[in-house]
Formats: C-alpha cells, structure tokens, sequence
C-alpha cells in the first residue's frame, strides 16, 4: 500500500494547533498527534506489506523508537491531563466515564504489544530479517488496525466532548501540559523523517532480501 507523504497532512494539523489569538490550542495538539499516529500505522503496514522478501532498516529504526517513547508520552498526556478533566467536567455522565475508561484499558493493551513488535522491528534494524516473518506481519496488523480504530473512536468522541465540556480555566492547564511535555527525538515528531526515508528506500534499495531463518 503507498504512503500518502505525511509532511502534506502535518501542513494543516500544524495549524491547526494556532487559533485566531495566535495561541496554542491545546485540543488540536491532540487531533496533531493523532494525525502523527495514523503516520506511525503507515509505516507499520509498510513493513507488513513487505515481509517476507524485504526489510527496510530505517523504517523499522523509526517505528520501534516511536513504540517505546512517543506512544507513551502521548498516552500520558491524555492519562494524566486530559481524560481527568473530563472525568470532572462529565462526572454525572456514566456513558462518559465508561468510554474513557474503555480507552485507558486499550491503552495499556496497546503499550505492551507496542514494546513487544519493537522488540521485533529490532532485529530488522539490526540484521534486516525478523525471527519469524509471518508471526511479524500477524502482529503488525493487528496492532495498526486496532490503533487507526482507537484512534477513530477518540477523534468521534473524546475530541468532541473536550471541545463541548472543557472549560477556560482547563484548557489553560491542558495548554502548559502539553507545551512541558518532552520534546525527544524519540516522540511522535520523528515521523516527520518518515517520506524521506521512504524516498529514499525506493529510489536506491529495491529491497534487502530477508535471510532464510537458521536451523
């Protein structure tokens, strides 16, 4: 499946995050990051789609670091900041309260079977060939269309209500959460070098053959 480059839809989530006061508006941050996921599921149906006859380091290198650090620190944000709020803002809305913890709990599903194909995509950065292709690819879709559904249901319901429910004195919060949170390498950001590193895979690397598993 080609990638639709991903610098032409940061273009219109970046400004989204600046409203007409030229401040940061720290909901769209939200709906920036998710837009960065749905990159990150990209490059993991890329990789899929590839096994078992070709490995691409670089994007098995960018997909493994953003598992281990930007999922988390995206997740937190939400966890610590944003889904507390609303909790406080809905507190008589029991629909409320049982999507937001339906989400929390596939967050932490998503976390260890994140770590887990980071583990995976490892060894493909390191030797181009997975231990076990097939189980690989299995794993791979499942992750990323769980994560685009996840992501789906926040963008239909979780963004909404924020925007319905959150007050002056909340998004003034949010806002110095999400401008302290860490700025790494490693966060959702990297996906910015993700077109790039696609470019140049196709134009140079028709593809590392994967090396026949060893008895």
């Amino acid at each position: 499946m080609p990638l639709q480059p991903l610098h032409l839809r940061l273009v219109e989530a970046d400004e989204a995050i600046l409203d007409s006061d030229n401040s940061m508006d720290p909901i769209s941050a939200f709906e920036v990051d998710h837009v960065l996921k749905l990159g990150l599921c990209d490059v993991l149906e890329s990789i899929a789609d590839a096994l078992p006859h070709t490995a691409d380091a670089s994007l098995a290198t960018i997909a493994g670091r953003i598992l281990r650090n930007g999922l988390p620190e995206h997740v937190a944000l939400e966890e610590e900041h944003l889904f507390p709020m609303l909790r406080r803002r809905n507190a008589g809305d029991q629909a409320c309260q049982k999507v937001l913890l339906q989400l929390e709990h596939e967050h932490g599903s998503d976390e260890t079977f994140a770590f887990e194909i980071a583990d995976e995509l490892d060894q493909i950065a390191e030797a181009r060939a997975p231990k076990n292709a097939e189980m690989l690819g299995y794993m791979l879709r499942g992750f990323f269309v769980s994560l685009r559904r996840h992501i789906r249901w926040e963008n239909a319901t979780v963004i909404p209500l924020a925007r319905r429910t959150l007050t002056e004195a909340d998004l003034f919060e949010l806002r110095d959460a999400v401008a302290a949170r860490p700025q790494t390498e490693d966060g959702l950001q990297i996906l910015d070098t993700v077109p790039t590193a696609i470019a140049t895979r196709d134009k140079n690397e028709p593809g590392c053959p994967i090396a026949p598993d060893k008895k």
